[in-house]
This record gives C-alpha cells, sequence and structure tokens, in this order.
C-alpha cells in the first residue's frame, strides 16, 4: 500500500510540475511579446493616434522601425527622434499645418517628434488610401509614390505597389508592415 501511494504522490506531484511549468511558459512568452514589442509613451501615442485617426499598431511600427524607441535618435541624413523626423519634412509640416510653437530642436522631444510623426501619417493616408504606400511615403516621399503609382511597372492599379524601386524603401515597408502585425497579435490592436 504504501508503494502505491508513494507512485500516486509521485504522480500528482509530476502533474503540477507540468501544469506550473506551462504557466510560467505562458507567462514568460507574454513577457517576451511585450519586450519584443514596447509600447513606450503610450499616452502620448494613444492622444495622437485618436486625434490623427491613425492606429495604434501603425504608430507603434514605425516608432519601432525608425528609432528602435529611442527619442535620442538621429539618422544618417539628420532625420531626429522617435519617429525619425528630417528638418524638410519639419518645416513643410509647419507651413502646412501652421507653426505649432515646435522648433527644429524639440524633435528630439516625444510630445513634438510623435505628434509631428503621426500628422504626417494621416496625412500620407490621406493621400494614398493604403497603409502600406504611406509608409513608402513617409520614407521615401509623398512625390516618389505618386510617380510609382503612376507607373505600372511598379502598380498595377494607380494605389498598390507591388514593386518599390528603391531597396530602403522596399525594406522599410516590409519591416513597418511586419512590427504592426506583431502589434496587433501581441495587444490585439487594429
Amino acid at each position: 500500500m504504501g508503494k502505491v501511494i508513494k507512485n500516486a504522490l509521485l504522480g500528482l506531484l509530476v502533474v503540477l510540475f507540468i501544469l506550473f511549468a506551462g504557466v510560467m511558459m505562458n507567462k514568460s512568452t507574454k513577457l517576451l511579446e511585450h519586450w519584443a514589442y514596447p509600447t513606450d509613451y503610450s499616452e502620448i501615442v494613444e492622444q495622437k493616434s485618436e486625434e490623427y485617426g491613425v492606429p495604434l499598431s501603425v504608430i507603434y511600427a514605425v516608432i519601432k522601425t525608425e528609432s528602435g524607441f529611442d527619442p535620442e535618435a538621429e539618422s544618417w541624413v539628420g532625420a531626429r527622434g522617435l519617429m525619425q523626423i528630417t528638418k524638410d519634412a519639419f518645416e513643410w509640416i509647419d507651413y502646412y499645418r501652421g507653426a505649432t510653437g515646435a522648433d527644429w530642436d524639440d524633435m528630439y522631444v516625444p510630445e513634438y517628434n510623435i505628434d509631428y510623426g503621426v500628422w504626417l501619417l494621416s496625412y500620407h493616408y490621406g493621400l494614398f488610401g493604403e497603409w502600406e504606400t504611406a509608409y513608402a511615403a513617409y520614407n521615401a516621399g509623398p512625390n516618389a509614390v505618386k510617380k510609382w503609382l503612376s507607373d505600372e511597372e511598379y502598380s498595377a492599379d494607380g494605389k498598390t505597389l507591388h514593386t518599390i524601386p528603391y531597396e530602403e524603401t522596399s525594406n522599410y515597408r516590409k519591416k513597418v508592415s511586419a512590427y504592426r502585425e506583431g502589434y496587433k497579435s501581441v495587444y490585439g490592436y487594429d
């Protein structure tokens, strides 16, 4: 009888260990997913998402692609901050929508940088009506994208790009799209 009870207890312990390990693995997976898809600056991002009608998944994917969430990031062309705003884009946005009171050095400040970046994403989406096309415009500029859309070599319907002639922009679009899918999967964002 003692041996049967010992085996039963051992079996119960094995089952409990397996259940515990499963729970811990699930928690670890969630922690890794959240680490891989950060949501820093969520208060600002949520506010600008609502203000400009840009999905959270798009904003976070662009920030992750552009700067890896580093507000001090600066590219080789001088683009600044979380969403990598260039000086030309900064000046154009200020001219187009009216001065916001920000200056060029404010592009290192998350509140200003996210405002400018999300506004620009919204503008590009308004021009093209497709997020993947808007990503290309965010990277290469809207004039390049308009040119590509009018060329059957790059667009069959004049709305979407099946091919992008700039390798950097092609890779950028793929990366943002992949990160967006990750944010949608991990957080359930739109």
